[in-house]
């Protein structure tokens, strides 16, 4: 649905034009009319986009023309500032007319999000949304998640193999790249939700991105333990304009980008969008070249019908190519202690000094500089995935049916040096070809005082290839590498239900249900000699099967109370995070923990959210405060080679994932709105989070991979504190020269440990922040054009984004380098 539509981005007054709009449904006539007045119109009516409006013809001012538009349709104009209009649902007793002459400052607009899978204002959802819309994320030079995650405190998106696959965090669980079916935190493109491996496209043409808090365990089709993150593109025949779009900047950064609406014929409307970028990497390789590079081509079409009647449809297609070399990692540090250092080891990587020596590879890493790597192998990550999206609904908001269906389809092929040196010591190439279905039927219904929606979801996620990982495991010759094939199909089916009811007095209370059915299976292989490129021959191989069954039932319940402009909330959730079992099959002492059980979270957040004008300043704001309590928390552990003590390598897990804890996690999430006048505005945003292991429940068994003091670990990629302040403030030119403005962020991050072991100081990334800024030139002469020159991590910080092998099994220990400072010039051109 449309939050909010553009109809038009020029510099323009009140003047009076010749306009032409024949009667439409609402969401279409206002793009008409914006293009013809030359004015930006915003449709903030949820639920009145399909309402017919008046044909209007004549010499008209845009105020005018929109007035005798939507008369009789309970709607409202709003004049925000020169050249800017909002329709909004008329209060009672107010004509639906445009205001005289400019408000001393915009009227805030209401933001619309759809954390209930329906568009709602954001102040009236019991849970915290940060809501980000396309004009920000360019304003802010957001080109990817993790730029998003700049602008969100509490959101962590770092690289992991690569700055385009990121390892996202909220609330202390993490997403890993090689958990594809258990997620904490899930991202859906245009309601579909992505797979985990190399899923995320570059951020282009979009609508807005909103990332919800806390766990979703009830509405959205996975389910989720910490949070969701919901990117939507713009859609055909809402009125927004195409572009061409250029940007350049230093380390080689060359950038195309652009979206064309094809002229609607009859009830069909295409937009086709793309984007070419290259960048040169940030990390010097000593052996010659850069890593962190960006080499990527995308490309989206949408089209949508829409005839007359209650049947509309949009269908998306997207497609992502890229060939880059991945992140190098930096050798960091060296453990005391480390398979590297066994009797059997030392010759080979622990001989003293030279070639043959870690101690002597992390001594030469002090001259080398903290944004030079000693890795040796080709290093490589190439990306190639297409999806196919559907959303067909028939009704209106009294009765509206939704089916929502994806196709995605991923490759996957990346080459790692896990240790930053030369030496064969945790090295990887990796193959995966993975398809993923999801199919979800909806059923929305307004009754009374009720809003309820029941639906089924269904997701089938299987190998398409080969799914192949050679690892180069402290290499010898009588240790060669060894192929690990892992082929599961993971499906999951739940059906749900959610009534949210108005209870008067300003009350409002949800209740959702939630049972979800899951089943993981599939043949796992780990040998010298063999390299099965299906299941069919990792089974012919003497691979070993084996299935996993789990069903868990969530919920969510809250309570809201609205009085005026403000309300609060209390809300309480459960959610479980999905469990699975180890590869390849295990033996001697690991072979009890061959499977794991789900993760559950129970958590209770109380929050206010509210809007004032108080003495020349209005705003907004947005707090909440919550604690979760967490059982059978899953960790993923690293035993050392014949850990297991069978003596045979093809049973020796490379990750074993177990369920080790009890934790609490308990937090402080907030964000506040300003307009200091009609022209500056600031925003600040916070998160402080404590989180903590209340009991082991490891079989003591494990408890030595859990460090010597597993109830003290700490949560990993959770900083106790994060903020961000931006402020912007624009200036109106003289003439006809346009609108100038500046804008500032920065962006504070406290001390973050990338290991959960205490003792490992290497592991620590002190606190720091970032500063950007950017400066934009808005339609100079009055032309459909925009400049921007912006920049970030102005002050060149160095810091660690994330951590490559953080285990003394592996003796040595990496990181990755975060960004240094980048700026760049941006050239938007606008037209019909």
């Amino acid at each position: 649905m449309v939050s909010g539509l553009v109809a038009a981005a020029a510099c323009a007054h009140a003047q009076v034009s010749q306009v032409d709009v024949p009667a439409l449904p609402l969401s279409a006539a206002v793009g008409v009319l914006g293009r013809q007045a030359g004015v930006e119109i915003l449709l903030n009516a949820p639920g009145r986009e399909r309402l017919r409006t008046r044909a209007v013809h004549g010499h008209l001012s845009a105020g005018d023309a929109l007035t005798r538009m939507i008369r009789g349709l309970g709607l409202a104009v709003r004049r925000a500032s020169s050249g800017v209009y909002v329709i909004v649902a008329a209060p009672a007793g107010r004509p639906a007319r445009a205001q005289a002459g400019p408000s001393p400052r915009p009227e805030p607009l209401e933001i619309l999000v759809s954390a209930r899978r329906r568009p709602e204002r954001e102040e009236d959802l019991p849970l915290l949304v940060s809501h980000v819309d396309g004009n920000a994320l360019d304003k802010a030079a957001a080109r990817t998640i993790a730029d998003v995650a700049r602008l969100t405190p509490g959101f962590i998106a770092t690289g992991q193999t690569s700055s385009a696959t990121p390892l996202l965090v909220m609330r202390g669980q993490r997403r890993s790249i090689s958990d594809e079916n258990r997620l904490p935190l899930v991202v859906y493109q245009d309601e579909i939700p992505l797979p985990n491996q190399a899923a995320l496209s570059p951020l282009f043409d979009m609508a807005s991105v909103e990332v919800l808090r806390g766990p979703q365990g009830t509405l959205f089709g996975r389910n989720a333990t910490s949070g969701a993150v919901l990117l939507r593109a713009v859609q055909p025949g809402t009125g927004a304009a195409s572009y061409l779009e250029a940007e350049t900047g230093n380390y080689g950064l060359s950038r195309l980008e652009g979206a064309v609406e094809l002229p609607a014929s009859g009830p069909f409307a295409l937009r086709i969008s793309g984007q070419h970028m290259r960048r040169d990497g940030y990390t010097r390789l000593l052996t010659g070249g850069h890593a962190d590079n960006v080499h990527s081509d995308s490309v989206r079409a949408i089209l949508r019908f829409d005839p007359e009647g209650p049947l509309r449809s949009t269908t998306s297609f997207d497609m992502l190519r890229a060939e880059e070399v991945g992140a190098a990692l930096i050798l960091a540090g060296v453990y005391p202690q480390g398979s590297a250092r066994d009797a059997v080891n030392t010759p080979y990587f622990d001989c003293g000094s030279g070639a043959c020596d870690i101690d002597s590879y992390f001594d030469a890493q002090q001259g080398l500089g903290r944004r030079t790597s000693q890795s040796s192998p080709a290093l490589s990550f190439g990306r190639h995935f297409k999806g196919l999206g559907n959303v067909t609904e028939y009704g209106d908001e009294d009765l509206l049916f939704r089916n929502i269906a994806g196709l995605r389809s991923t490759r996957v092929h990346y080459e790692l040096d896990g240790d930053g040196t030369p030496l064969p010591i945790n090295d990887s190439i990796t193959v995966s070809h993975m398809r993923q279905i999801t199919e979800e039927f909806q059923v929305q219904r307004r009754s009374g005082n009720l809003r309820y929606i029941v639906g089924l979801f269904y997701l089938d996620s299987a190998p398409d290839g080969p799914v192949l990982q050679t690892v180069s495991r402290l290499v010898r010759p009588d240790n060669p590498p060894s192929h690990i094939a892992s082929y599961q199909t993971f499906r999951s089916g739940a059906l749900f239900g959610q009534v949210t009811a108005t209870l008067g007095g300003g009350y409002v209370a949800d209740l959702g249900l939630r049972y979800t059915r899951e089943n993981n299976s599939g043949c796992s292989l780990r040998a010298v000699d063999a390299m099965p490129q299906n299941e069919r021959e990792c089974i012919a191989d003497g691979g070993t099967q084996a299935r996993s069954r789990f069903g868990r039932l969530t919920w969510t319940l809250s309570l809201m109370r609205r009085r005026g402009d403000h309300s609060i909330y209390l809300t309480t959730r459960r959610a479980f995070r999905s469990g699975g079992y180890n590869t390849p099959a295990l033996g001697g002492s690991l072979r009890p923990y061959q499977t794991f059980r789900p993760e559950t979270l129970t958590d209770l957040e109380a929050g206010a959210k509210g809007r004032w004008d108080i003495a020349g300043i209005s705003g907004s704001y947005a707090v909440a405060a919550y604690v979760g309590l967490y059982s059978d928390v899953q960790r993923a552990l690293f035993p050392d080679v014949d850990y297991d003590g069978d003596g045979d390598m093809t049973t020796d897990p490379i990750t074993l994932y177990v369920n080790s804890a009890r934790a609490r996690v308990a937090g402080l999430d907030g964000d506040l709105s300003l307009d200091l006048g009609a022209r500056t505005h600031a925003t600040l945003s916070a998160s402080w989070i404590d989180a903590r292991y209340t009991k082991v429940i490891a079989p003591a068994a494990l408890t030595s991979l859990l460090g010597s003091d597993p109830l003290h670990n700490r949560f990993t990629y959770t900083p106790r504190f994060s903020g961000t302040v931006t402020l912007s403030h624009e200036v109106d030119l003289p003439g006809r020269l346009g609108v100038l403005e500046l804008r500032a962020d920065y962006a504070h991050v406290s001390s973050v440990r990338f290991s959960e072991r205490l003792t490992e100081d290497f592991a620590l990334q002190s606190a720091y922040g970032l500063l950007g800024a950017s400066l934009n030139w808005m339609h100079p002469a009055g032309m459909p054009l925009e400049l921007q020159l912006w920049g970030r991590n102005l002050t060149d910080r160095f810091y660690a984004s994330g951590g490559g092998t953080l285990n003394p099994a592996y003796t040595a220990a990496t990181v990755i380098p975060g960004p240094p400072r980048t700026i760049g010039v941006r050239l938007r051109y606008t037209f019909e």
